[in-house]
């Protein structure tokens, strides 16, 4: 199979375990109402999609390594099928955790052994593309999800939308059959080796850190989105995940693509992070306070071209770091890891904030996160090999 496919397929399943992020952005008045649940509480709903990374992440990694990546994507399509059932059929809150933890193993196993599989192909030139592309597989899904979720809810109810944005992976499932995996693999470690590797690299670490103050004030001011802007602009849920979905998809494209270009001449990784991090914590704390149109619509617009900026920069640093050796499953285990413990706790902390003051204290929370990855991105260990 020529590795264009390869890469679709595997880009494909990507949006399809960012949709289970996404779509519970619209399906949140429903939810809230249907199951008594305070912000907090929904907060933690959202979050618990990367449950499973939070806790296994790095180890995770290593197993995929070992097991074999078609192996593993193949259980994470099969759990995140699980989950949504599970999720889609509540009929008490508990149920919705249960469910959200379970898709939460599968969205760790395709997150982990996708990007991996791209980084095992034999040309540089394809693998440099195919991580480039994979750099907006977050937030392109997230807004995919917000699409589907929102227009379902419209005809028919949130269960529904549940079940929409998992056929995909329905679809997906049986091509890995016909996919030939990578003649070229990163080393199968023993468990123990593989993650005490990648936890030594300062590098690594640095970059996953960074990752994960980005990761979890972008996940939790993605599922509050779309309530927000409702609320301050006055506007129906549908209309605020539609301008959310196109400013989320054009907006990614070209901040990823621009920090590939950047990359490509030998601009350093440090520079790319320490301009946009920075930009994207005045963006949230303008969109989340804002009631004017215009305005917010700038806002959401500057904050998304830093979403594709940061996310693609991170991950093009990755197989750089993996040429010392290291795993990249579980590299790309423990950029997880850092990101999803992150993305379990910001969200409910966001929703105490906006039960207790209001759309600003989502604000002040979330904009400080984006600076604190600004911080972390200032060490000049990091990004020695950010131009590769």
């Amino acid at each position: 199979m020529p590795p264009i496919f390869a890469i679709s397929i595997l880009y494909g399943l990507g949006l399809t375990a960012s949709m289970q992020v996404g779509l519970i952005g619209p399906i949140a008045p429903d939810l809230r109402a249907g199951f008594g649940l305070s912000q907090a509480e929904f907060g933690l709903v959202a979050s618990l999609i990367t449950a499973a990374g939070a806790l296994t992440a790095i180890p995770t990694g290593v197993w995929a390594a070992r097991a074999g990546l078609r192996k593993s994507l193949v259980l994470g399509c099969l759990m995140m099928i699980l989950g949504a059932t599970i999720f889609a059929a509540a009929d008490v809150a508990v149920m919705l955790y249960v469910g959200r933890v379970v898709t939460s193993i599968g969205y760790l196993l395709i997150v982990v052994g996708a990007p991996s599989w791209m980084a095992g192909f034999d040309n540089p030139k394809i693998v440099a593309m195919a991580m480039s592309i994979w750099g907006t597989f977050i937030p392109v899904g997230i807004a995919m999800g917000n699409w589907v979720s929102a227009a379902v809810l419209v005809w028919l109810d949130w269960r529904l939308a549940v079940v929409a944005c998992t056929v995909p992976v329905v679809i997906l499932l049986p091509l890995l059959a016909i996919m030939t995996p990578p003649t070229t693999s990163t080393p199968r470690k023993s468990l123990l080796v593989g993650v005490i590797g990648v936890l030594k690299s300062r590098a690594a670490l640095r970059v996953a850190l960074t990752f994960s103050a980005f990761a979890g004030a972008t996940s939790a001011a993605l599922a509050f989105m779309p309530t927000m802007l409702a609320d301050n602009l006055d506007i129906g849920i549908a209309p605020a995940a539609g301008i959310i979905g196109t400013t989320a998809i054009v907006g990614n494209i070209i901040g990823s693509v621009g920090a590939g270009m950047a990359l490509g001449r030998n601009i350093a990784g440090r520079r790319i992070l320490m301009l946009f991090l920075p930009i994207m914590a005045v963006a949230i704390s303008t969109l989340f306070v804002s009631t004017h149109m215009p305005l917010s619509l700038t806002a959401l617009i500057i904050f998304n071209i830093g979403q594709g900026a940061v996310a693609g920069t991170c991950f093009a640093l990755l197989p750089g770091i993996a040429k010392g050796g290291l795993s990249m499953p579980a590299l790309q285990g423990m950029l997880a890891q850092f990101a999803e413990i992150f993305v379990v706790i910001v969200p409910p902390i966001a929703g105490a904030m906006i039960d207790r003051s209001g759309w600003s204290g989502a604000a002040g929370v979330l904009g400080a996160l984006y600076f604190a990855g600004f911080l972390i991105s200032l060490g000049k260990s990091s990004q020695k090999r950010s131009a590769t």
